[in-house]
């Protein structure tokens, strides 16, 4: 069964994570399939609005981390393949299609699965939903731009609470700190997502909402920072899951013990996200 479905009604399509006994885990095949359906869904003059959700219980859950685990623990050199999720592949986002796209997360979200909302245009959630942004849990770095695109939407303190503490939030919490534009109950989400996504699709001028989206998103994204940002994620996480926590994550997650993490040494860490090689003028 494939692991991403699509499917169209009424103007709207629906693009649904399906891995459901994995916690719809982000696969190779998903990562494929997203660019391929988002792009799809972008020449379709009969989509208007997309809707993008998850299958059973949970929303997205991440990478899966039987696969990080044995990438974290290899003592071989890092493999430049495309078909690995974490790759830097010719991808299409929610942000750059024309049509709206409004993210319905359905229950837990975490890592890519928290971090992927965050490009597209509105976001809804289960009130009881787990959101967790938990990269630093695993010795790795938040993707997608999440460190450009979150404090845009929270604030500095908030994000770097959710961030480098990796703790979990509820949809009702995520709504009450801007995270998304409101939490209902789960079995009113999809019903609350499908009436939003008519009320553009219907009530909107399909011309004038995908100008709008284009200005809206193009004068956020300060000349190109939000793209910048998601490459420097792509090299950060490569650096991260070949890097010195990443094994001991996984370890202490499988085995339920507190992790045991190496020291840092500042001089050593590589400089991502840095216009300079100091940019907190100390030193």
């Amino acid at each position: 069964m494939s692991h991403l479905l699509l499917s169209k009604e009424s103007h709207i399509a629906t693009i649904t994570f399906n891995r459901p006994e994995k916690r719809n885990a982000y696969s190779p095949e998903m990562a494929v399939k997203l660019t391929q359906y988002l792009r799809e869904c972008d020449k379709d003059p009969g989509v208007r609005v997309v809707i993008i959700t998850g299958a059973g219980d949970a929303f997205c859950v991440g990478l899966d981390m039987n696969d990080v685990r044995a990438r974290g623990s290899s003592d071989d050199e890092p493999k430049d393949t495309d078909d690995h999720p974490t790759q830097r592949v010719l991808r299409t986002y929610p942000f750059q299609i024309s049509k709206p796209v409004i993210c319905a997360i359905n229950g837990a979200a975490g890592g890519f699965g928290a971090a992927y909302p965050l490009t597209c245009d509105i976001r809804l959630a289960a009130e009881d939903a787990s959101i967790a942004f938990s990269f630093v849990k695993w010795g790795l770095i938040p993707e997608m731009g999440a460190t450009w695109s979150l404090p845009r939407l929270i604030g500095i303190e908030k994000t770097s609470d959710l961030l480098l503490t990796g703790r979990k939030i509820t949809g009702a919490e995520a709504a009450d700190m801007g995270l998304v534009l409101k939490a209902v109950p789960k079995n009113q989400l999809m019903d609350a997502a499908r009436d939003l996504a008519t009320n553009i699709a219907e009530g909107s001028s399909p011309t004038a909402v995908s100008i709008v989206k284009q200005m809206t998103w193009g004068r956020m994204m300060d000349e190109g920072e939000f793209y910048r940002a998601i490459y420097e994620d792509d090299d950060a996480i490569g650096w991260a899951i070949n890097g010195p926590d990443v094994a001991e994550g996984s370890a202490a997650f499988f085995e339920k013990r507190p992790a045991q993490w190496v020291d840092v040494v500042p001089e050593n860490l590589p400089k991502f996200g840095r216009r300079n090689a100091n940019p907190f003028g100390t030193g």
